[in-house]
């Protein structure tokens, strides 16, 4: 019986490392933030500006998470980029996804001026989170989303733009 506890532990801790995801985030510099905008492999984006301490963006991640479930097979790609400090990856944002189950790819900002960033993704957008932006399999921008969502808000704004969305 001594024996079998042992072996059972292990047992267990090799099944569960290997159901549990590995959650990774890299930063995105403005290049990559480009990158992941204009090199859609023929799929559309919705890219999602969140962060930790913002609580509609935390609202609305599970959300954001069966958006990815539903429509990775449709053609749609869900990509979150926090605006948390990249030091900050494995102390808030990781433990935050992998609580939220996330399984989309999660990216860290690192451009070193907000304005920037702002610029980059609108001018006509304040910084303010969450913000999240559609666009078609080009790279064309077809719809800012300021503030929360829910699954069925997103539904309805992805039916307009994305061709499986029924």
């Amino acid at each position: 019986m001594i024996r079998i506890i042992p072996v059972i532990l292990i047992l267990t801790f090799l099944i569960t490392r290997e159901i549990t995801p590995q959650i990774s985030v890299q930063t995105a510099d403005e290049q990559q933030i480009s990158k992941i905008i204009s090199e859609r492999g023929g799929k559309f984006l919705l890219l999602n500006f969140w962060a930790t301490w913002c609580a509609p963006c935390r609202e609305e991640f599970p959300d954001l998470q069966k958006l990815h479930e539903s429509y990775l097979e449709k053609g749609l790609e869900v990509i979150g980029l926090s605006v948390d400090y990249p030091d900050e990856t494995e102390s808030k944002i990781k433990p935050f996804l992998k609580k939220a189950g996330s399984t989309f790819p999660v990216f860290v900002q690192d451009v070193n001026n907000d304005e920037k960033l702002i610029n980059m993704i609108d001018p006509e957008w304040n910084g303010a989170v969450p913000l999240t932006v559609i666009y078609d399999a080009n790279g064309n921008k077809l719809e800012i989303i300021e503030g929360k969502k829910s699954y069925s808000e997103f539904e309805k704004i992805l039916s307009k733009h994305l061709p499986l969305a029924e």
